[in-house]
């Protein structure tokens, strides 16, 4: 204990059930380990207030000093470790997330943490992997996302946050890293095209194509990747499973393997 705590990090999602939680909360108690309950908010609403009781239950065995303790409505003794903790994380506002009940909030202690500032991180990241004109790049960036986060149809697999920017810029890095020859703005225009369009719904398609275009205007639309060799195995594959080869089919096979 000196040294450090085991902690353990659970990606929660809808499968979890109140039978699977209290299996990880005993499991933690009696190895002496702290949680961390990463999306905690994807759990179902019916599932979060049996949690809120199974909290409840090691909270006030470790108030009372208890050495063991009981969940509601399981005679099962479970062994408790008094340096075990929880900890729970969440995005709130995103798709698919829920509420947290009003009993369960009352258990852990709030912190809020500030939304970065996302223009800098592009700045950053950018000049990191490599990229001389990066100040600009990155307020062009940050103006398309800004803009389509307004513009664009609301659909709920549409992400301009985040983990949708380090995966373009993580693209783009790789991208800078191939084509040192290549100009910067064709570049980002480039990834920045490829790593979306597959994405977008057919309305939305040209608004996103004009922004860019508005964005880099001295910048021909640049033409979009061949990969022969990708095309041979598909016409095979589609072949030998007696499949038809069509060709959008195989634009949108193209658009995940660029995304890959």
């Amino acid at each position: 204990g000196q040294l450090g705590r085991f902690v353990l990090v659970f990606n929660c999602d809808e499968a979890f059930d109140y039978g699977a939680m209290g299996r990880l909360f005993a499991g933690l108690c009696q190895v002496g380990a702290w949680g961390c309950f990463d999306e905690f908010n994807r759990i179902q609403l019916p599932v979060l207030s049996v949690v809120a009781q199974q909290v409840l239950a090691i909270q006030n065995a470790k108030k009372t000093a208890t050495q063991y303790f009981q969940f509601p409505g399981d005679p099962q003794n479970i062994l408790l470790k008094p340096v075990c903790a929880f900890f729970i994380t969440m995005n709130p506002g995103y798709a698919g997330r829920t509420e947290l009940p009003e009993n369960l909030k009352a258990l852990f202690r709030g912190v809020a943490m500030m939304v970065p500032d996302f223009r800098i991180i592009m700045k950053v990241k950018l000049c990191a992997v490599g990229y001389v004109n990066f100040d600009l790049l990155a307020t062009k960036f940050f103006i398309l996302y800004n803009t389509c986060k307004e513009q664009l149809s609301n659909q709920k697999h549409y992400d301009w946050g985040l983990r949708n920017i380090l995966a373009v810029l993580r693209t783009g890095g790789q991208t800078k890293r191939d084509n040192l020859d290549k100009p910067e703005d064709f570049l980002m225009y480039r990834t920045l095209r490829d790593m979306n369009l597959s994405k977008l719904v057919a309305q939305d398609v040209p608004l996103f194509l004009s922004l860019l275009a508005d964005l880099f205007p001295s910048v021909q639309a640049p033409p979009k990747g061949e990969y022969p060799a990708l095309e041979e195995q598909l016409k095979l594959k589609v072949a030998e499973n007696g499949l038809v080869y069509h060709l959008n089919w195989v634009s949108k096979v193209i658009q995940l393997y660029e995304t890959n």
